[in-house]
């Protein structure tokens, strides 16, 4: 730091090192501890984690426990209650984290998620409690969430990364990058940051560069270096994050309409378009020769090609139009 800390900033401090030592048996290294700390953007030194975690492990008051045979140490907390056992979780709220970690944990970064894990390990104290609910314990069985995509694991991020990005979003201000893109081209700029997006297990920033109004969809992974500049972004005229996204599959399409034309055979697929039909206004009738035929607008992506790919033969489709509009 760059200063040394007053006595209330101190005791943020111990705090925050103590929501990320976990409860025994399991445990934790300084290391550890500085990743999750960085990933909230608490910025302190290897000495500094180092010389906090040994006067809290030294001090009663804390009921926390160094163990000397751990080649790093290792450091975890006694499940007696103590006056820093501040965080109070009902069970609602423990299921409703849990559920979160399962949904993002393939999704978001490790070094970013671990600056949670504080909160979740807090979640699982409640729900293995001996007194805890069996039915809220066996609840988290009962609930799954399947992807519609084959699962891939989320691109590395840089934690300094993001948290500059996050940083400029907040305080509305610009950036100043060097990005890599797909094809191993870099280009180096200052852009206006205008939204963050995740898409599966990726993480883009909606932008744009200075003195351009194109929008572009920067994957942070392949952000090589950010920094927060004074300058207040510029954000387009009645530009709005979320009408943005309504008008377009994010990087799957333009925003381009077309009139879906589809031709398939058998019943149960046309029971199926009635029940999930694409479009309230979706048009699906039988024809003479005992076909079907579904017409809805719908933008013009690659989700389209997609699906026939997927579907096609499944849904006995025999033709397949795209006509502009």
């Amino acid at each position: 730091m760059d200063k040394k800390p007053n006595k209330l900033e101190e005791a943020q401090i111990v705090l925050e090192i103590l929501n990320r030592i976990p409860y025994s048996p399991n445990k934790t290294s300084a290391e550890d501890i500085i990743e999750s700390l960085e990933a909230a953007s608490i910025h302190l030194s290897k000495r500094s984690v180092q010389r906090y975690l040994k006067r809290i492990s030294e001090s009663d008051s804390f009921g926390v426990e160094r163990d000397p045979r751990d080649r790093k140490f290792g450091y975890s907390r006694n499940r007696s209650e103590n006056k820093w056992e501040t965080l109070e979780l009902k069970p609602n709220e423990c299921l409703l984290l849990k559920l979160a970690q399962e949904y993002i944990k393939n999704q978001v970064p490790g070094s970013i998620l671990k600056s949670l894990d504080f909160l979740f390990a807090k979640a699982d104290k409640v729900l293995n409690e001996k007194h805890s609910n069996r039915k809220e314990k066996e609840w988290l069985q009962k609930v799954a969430l399947v992807s519609p995509a084959l699962p891939q694991l989320p691109a590395k991020i840089l934690p300094r990364i993001f948290d500059e990005v996050s940083n400029a979003l907040f305080e509305e201000k610009k950036l100043r990058i060097s990005y890599k893109n797909m094809h191993g081209v870099c280009r180096t700029g200052i852009i206006n940051p205008l939204g963050l997006v995740q898409q599966q297990s990726r993480l883009y920033l909606v932008c744009t560069y200075e003195n351009d109004d194109k929008i572009f969809h920067l994957a942070l992974h392949r952000i090589k270096s950010a920094k927060m500049t004074d300058f207040s972004r510029e954000v387009p005229k009645d530009f709005c994050l979320s009408e943005y996204l309504n008008s377009r599959h994010f990087n799957y399409s333009d925003g381009e309409k077309v009139r879906w034309v589809l031709e398939f055979t058998g019943e149960d697929s046309a029971r199926n378009f009635e029940e999930t039909p694409f479009a309230k206004d979706q048009v699906l009738k039988k024809l003479d020769n005992g076909k079907y035929r579904l017409e809805v607008v719908l933008q013009d992506s690659r989700l389209l090609d997609g699906w026939i790919a997927t579907y096609g033969d499944l849904y006995h489709i025999t033709k397949e139009r795209r006509y502009p509009l």
